[in-house]
């Protein structure tokens, strides 16, 4: 594997840092990854997308790792990630555009397409996609996820580094007592600052997202991946049947048993480890399943099988 260069993106209130891999062999485009989970750790992903032709930029998200500024989730990625698309365009980095990412990651690929021109981007990949602040606090039934969100929020929400997890009986405790004396009041018992409460607020005081609102212009090409044992499998499902809704189907879903990490539960006979892997570097390549299609691994036949998008859910 090359070493990655240094590509640093100066924009308003920050300096984003970021990695780019280039390509090796036949160059099939530009891939953009924003991550607040440490570009450097990302090596590895951005090194396999070189490996098949794709010039790769994998950035820390403002006030995470390498970038300054200050990290508030969920709230600069759209022109955080516009202004990294001009930049590497003005360096002579061609596009259009993969936006891609899992997670929160996904959400920045998301709002990096909301906000550019259809012609700078080619296609979005979002993989077990943390749509917002509500999407991520509630279950698609509006149920309170308390305890993935206390999880998550005491890692990553907090500063430039990730912090130690909390100890299982301390995340069981305070998962307790969210759910009996509300989300404020467990995060008060873990002692957290002023500055962190009001970041906790903000997240469980925000509003769902009007999905078809928001994305259900778009024309631009996505893939979802979701997997069974997934939190926001149901908030995935809303995206990829709202997305691109005005013009006529947009996405592409790919699911099978697998949880937020992609593990598979179950191998498949001759495909490897049943994982999603192939499948969406095969649609990056322009093969696989069409928009309004769900590729589905199932987990008793242990096969892929194609299905209709349901779009009656969308939201």
């Amino acid at each position: 594997m090359t070493t990655p260069a240094p590509f640093p993106v100066p924009t308003a209130g920050a300096v984003l840092h970021g990695e780019l891999h280039r390509h090796r062999g036949v160059r099939r485009g530009a891939v953009l990854l924003r991550t607040p989970y440490d570009a450097v750790a990302h090596r590895s992903v951005a090194g396999s997308l070189a490996q098949r032709g794709w010039d790769c930029l994998v950035q820390d998200v403002r006030g995470r790792h390498g970038s300054t500024g200050s990290w508030t989730p969920y709230a600069h990625e759209a022109a955080d990630g516009a202004a990294t698309v001009a930049a590497a365009t003005a360096a002579g980095l061609a596009g259009p555009w993969v936006l891609f990412g899992a997670s929160y990651a996904a959400h920045t690929a998301l709002e990096t397409a909301r906000v550019l021109d259809s012609d700078d981007v080619a296609a979005v990949v979002a993989l077990v996609p943390a749509l917002g602040l509500h999407e991520t606090a509630h279950d698609d039934r509006g149920r309170p996820q308390h305890r993935d969100r206390l999880g998550w929020w005491s890692i990553h929400g907090l500063a430039r580094t990730d912090h130690p997890p909390l100890p299982a009986q301390v995340l069981r405790t305070a998962t307790h007592v969210a759910a009996t004396d509300g989300p404020l009041a467990a995060v008060r018992w873990l002692g957290w600052d002023e500055d962190e409460l009001q970041r906790w607020r903000r997240l469980w005081s925000a509003r769902p997202l009007d999905l078809r609102h928001r994305y259900g212009a778009l024309g631009v090409p996505l893939l979802v991946v979701t997997g069974d044992d997934d939190p926001f499998d149901g908030h995935a499902r809303r995206l990829a049947a709202a997305w691109g809704r005005c013009r006529g189907p947009r996405a592409t879903l790919l699911s099978g048993p697998w949880g937020h990490d992609l593990t598979p539960r179950v191998e498949v006979s001759g495909a490897g480890t049943g994982g999603p892997g192939s499948r969406i570097l095969d649609w990056m390549a322009g093969l696989g399943p069409g928009p309004g299609v769900e590729r589905r691994l199932d987990p008793d036949r242990r096969e892929w099988a194609d299905h209709r998008i349901d779009t009656g859910g969308a939201a």
